[in-house]
């Protein structure tokens, strides 16, 4: 069993969902409630990426220049307790963070679970996330998982 389902297969577990599998181009896409997808992959079979969109940049470069200035200065903030990378790709804000082979399987709910946390945290700074608390695998019972 690969590396990345064997991440999936301890992910839903802890979650208490049902396991799924990846789509045809071998990445596992998590649709939970509030907006807060999240992608699975490893494209080199060794580390495991976690990717979400936070969301679009505003249509007007004006605000768009000014949604990035802010993020910026709080992504240096927050890189000191976030492990969590913000990235432009091309016009929406993306969250990334890598998760190696050697933090071992029983580890990857635990960064899912920080990596959701940043995912919303990210969101709540854009004025777009709805989910306010934290996320705890043990509260993700009723939450849905899709392909």
């Amino acid at each position: 069993m690969s590396f990345l389902q064997e991440a999936a297969d301890a992910v839903t577990s802890a979650a208490g969902w049902r396991k799924t599998s990846p789509d045809a181009a071998g990445i596992f896409r998590f649709h939970l409630e509030d907006d807060l997808d999240m992608d699975m992959l490893s494209p080199d079979g060794r580390t495991l990426v976690l990717r979400a969109e936070v969301g679009p940049l505003p249509p007007v470069e004006r605000d768009a220049d000014d949604l990035l200035r802010r993020c910026a200065s709080r992504a240096v903030a927050a890189g000191r307790k976030r492990r969590s990378v913000l990235a432009l790709d091309g016009g929406a804000l993306t969250l990334h963070r890598l998760v190696p082979r050697e933090d071992g399987v029983a580890d990857v709910p635990r960064h899912v679970r920080d990596f959701l946390n940043d995912l919303v945290w990210w969101k709540a700074q854009m004025g777009s996330a709805s989910v306010v608390s934290p996320f705890s695998f043990a509260g993700l019972q009723g939450w849905g998982i899709g392909r």
